[in-house]
């Protein structure tokens, strides 16, 4: 299981830094930024989590996008955890990719399903009793209002899940959910 997270995680980072756009996405460089707030689903994990995504597009066909970027998230709160209650606050960043496939309503109006997933590294364990590193992994609806040719907003609803994978036989996972809004231009 080791080998295999080295791999997934030396994968992530030449993807993130290759050259290049993919043939099929001719346009300038789309930059999204996109904002989450999340809370827990369940009692026993009371962590609110914040985050950021900038992503590119790198490639896009039909109506499904890819993108890459970068992820920077802020868990704050605490878990049970041992019959005890202890802090899980945290920083985290780390590679993420994103697969949108996106129906256009009217004009300037879309609907998408995103999907995205990455690899993130905590400046302490998260939560408590986990590791320094997990997987977070969001998917959920999206509405996107095209503001001008080069920018468009986005609103819409996601389900996140954190863990490690279970890698070294501990795994305290943490699911949310929450809003996510996000603008998107042309550079």
């Amino acid at each position: 299981m080791r080998r295999f997270i080295c791999l997934v995680i030396v994968i992530n980072f030449l993807l993130i830094f290759m050259p290049g756009k993919s043939y099929c996405y001719a346009d300038g460089s789309k930059l999204e930024l996109d904002w989450d707030y999340f809370t827990p689903f369940t009692s026993n994990r009371d962590i609110d989590t914040v985050s950021l995504h900038i992503l590119e597009k790198i490639s896009e066909k039909n109506n499904k996008s890819v993108y890459r970027g970068i992820t920077i998230t802020r868990p704050y709160g605490s878990i049970d955890y041992k019959q005890q209650n202890q802090d899980s606050s945290a920083v985290g960043i780390g590679p993420v990719y994103m697969i949108r496939k996106e129906k256009e309503l009217s004009g300037k109006l879309s609907a998408a399903f995103d999907m995205s997933g990455g690899f993130i590294l905590y400046d302490k364990t998260f939560p408590a009793g986990g590791r320094h590193y997990n997987f977070m992994w969001r998917v959920g609806p999206q509405f996107i209002y095209k503001i001008s040719e080069n920018s468009s907003a986005n609103i819409g609803y996601m389900l996140m899940h954190v863990s490690n994978g279970g890698v070294g036989g501990h795994n305290p996972s943490y699911n949310a959910h929450g809003v996510s809004l996000g603008f998107v231009t042309n550079f």
